[in-house]
């Protein structure tokens, strides 16, 4: 093979490859952000690879130059969609990196309009090293690039930067993100140099196989570590569909090729015998097709379909096991840790009450204390009661914002005592939750007492609301001390809390109310400066 075949080549089975991991991507949540903007991502890498492909292999200008136009289509949004990936990926919410990525794409869509309107990117389409054409760029078309450069390697310092904070399975996909990501975009880099008429021997044209190879390596992270959104897409979506459909035309086309040979070779024409062959390939095929799926099963998850039944069913059992007995353990350990101070103070009291009986200050002071710690012990229960067996949800339509502002208007004292400013930015107006309104207000009381408790006096609360691709997003951040890091992983745990008289169930009472209403919560603080509490809830 030339050169040339070796960089057409590689040029589409990027596309191909890219396309189908961009595809099964998107197929697994069409609804998600993040599925959405690297569908985008990779369809535009897929675009540039396929129009360069017959850009290198054209054999007049008129026509390099045309592909040229439609390849630079998909070069303007590679990298802004790259650094929107990561951001979402990597969950990250500066309002520095949000407003930079705007600029980004700002750009972008100025780049594509001048495009579109003026061709002002391309100089000129001309042979460089071993390419029939190859695009040369415009200062314009410098300036695109000078912008791809920084967003990419924005892109990968972040998955970097996340790849080393983070732990566990989450870490384990930065992982193959960023790695994956970097290698392909040091393998395809090369291709720039020949935009402005350098040639690197060996990285072009070899270096864009690195390219498909990302597509894989990345395909492989999204199989074996989301295993099964990736089972449901290859079942019950078009993925599966395309499979059997190759298949399907491919054993067609075989079919047809044999019974054209039979008839030319035996000389019949008779259409019922043609008829028959069909017929016979429609017998067969719903055993292939069960095969193929079988094949499928086997190559991506090492086993049948009964025995995955069988194993995911087992480790299901176990986990529930595992967790009942780690929550009974929990639960009796925070039992005796929270009842063992008000006894103790109970008990000392009653063993001096008869010496001290006739002095009335202290009977006084030990009804009082006694009244204190039995009341302590019966909201701790009360609050155990609430832990280990809530009440099932009412749920029906209710405004947040109504029960946000009344919940807010019950605190109004002791944001004023505290010298406390509530700022409250509500952007989902309309918003409606199918919710239990007394649940959802009890979110609210504790969130917003916990942030009051963690600022103490003379600071600011933040209550934020947003509504964006069916979510009902609430936050709520403070200026308070903020959360100690190793604590913060198991900040939703049952008797886990900052505060030196807390029992540590407020957030899991929280954690289970928000769960049972199909939501999400999450926690960000940077110790010392601030908290910030998310709760995302399904909107009606």
């Amino acid at each position: 093979m030339t050169l040339l075949d070796h960089h057409i080549l590689a040029l589409r089975l990027t596309s191909l490859t890219t396309f189908g991991l961009g595809f099964l991507v998107f197929a697994s949540g069409p609804r998600r952000r993040l599925n959405q903007v690297f569908g985008l991502y990779s369809l535009s890498i897929a675009w540039w690879a396929i129009w360069e492909s017959l850009v290198v292999s054209a054999t007049s200008q008129e026509n390099a130059g045309l592909f040229g136009r439609l390849q630079w289509l998909g070069v303007i949004f590679i990298a802004p969609t790259f650094a929107h990936t990561v951001f979402l990926f990597t969950e990250q919410r500066s309002k520095i990196k949000r407003a930079f990525l705007r600029i980004a794409y700002i750009a972008s869509f100025f780049f594509l309009i001048s495009h579109l309107l003026f061709n002002s990117l391309i100089r000129t389409m001309s042979p460089v090293a071993y390419t029939n054409f190859i695009i040369q760029a415009t200062p314009l078309g410098a300036s695109l690039a000078i912008l791809f450069f920084i967003l990419v390697n924005m892109g990968l310092w972040e998955l970097g930067h996340s790849y080393l904070k983070a732990s566990g399975q989450y870490r384990v996909r930065i992982k193959y993100l960023f790695w994956a990501s970097l290698f392909g975009y040091l393998g395809g880099s090369p291709d720039w140099c020949l935009v402005f008429g350098f040639y690197i021997p060996v990285l072009s044209p070899f270096g864009i196989y690195a390219v498909p190879l990302y597509s894989i390596a990345t395909t492989y992270a999204v199989l074996q570590h989301k295993l099964f959104d990736f089972n449901l897409v290859i079942r019950k979506s078009l993925v599966y569909s395309l499979l059997v459909t190759t298949l399907t035309v491919s054993y067609f086309g075989l079919v047809y090729t044999i019974e054209q040979i039979f008839k030319t070779t035996l000389g019949y024409k008779s259409f019922w015998i043609s008829l028959s062959a069909f017929a016979m390939m429609a017998l067969l095929f719903q055993p292939l097709k069960v095969g193929t799926q079988r094949l499928v099963d086997w190559l991506i998850f090492r086993a049948p379909q009964h025995e995955l039944v069988r194993r995911l069913e087992k480790l299901e059992q176990e986990a529930r096991k595992t967790e009942k007995l780690k929550a009974i353990t929990t639960l009796a350990a925070g039992l005796c840790h929270e009842l063992r101070n008000p006894l103790q103070t109970i008990r000392t009291h009653a063993e001096f009450l008869p010496e001290r009986y006739d002095d009335p200050v202290f009977r006084k002071r030990c009804a009082e204390v006694m009244r204190t710690e039995i009341g302590r012990i019966d909201e701790f229960l009360k609050q155990l009661m609430e832990f280990a067996k809530p009440k099932q949800p009412t749920l029906r339509q209710v405004e947040p914002h109504k029960i946000l502002d009344s919940t807010l208007d019950l605190l109004s004292n002791e944001f004023l005592k505290r010298r406390i400013r509530l700022d409250k930015q509500y952007q989902a107006n309309g918003a409606r939750l199918h919710a239990d309104q007394d649940q959802f207000r009890q979110i609210i009381l504790n969130l917003i007492l916990n942030a009051l408790e963690a600022i103490g006096r003379d600071g600011k609360i933040l209550v934020k609301t947003n509504q964006e691709n069916g979510w009902f997003t609430l936050e709520v951040s403070d200026t308070g001390s903020g959360i100690d890091p190793k604590i913060l992983p198991k900040l939703f745990e049952p008797f886990t809390t900052t505060k030196p008289d807390g029992n540590g169930l407020g957030l899991s009472i929280v954690h289970s109310i928000v769960l049972e209403h199909r939501g999400k919560i999450s926690v960000q603080s940077q110790p010392g400066q601030s908290t910030t509490f998310t709760v995302k809830l399904p909107v009606s």
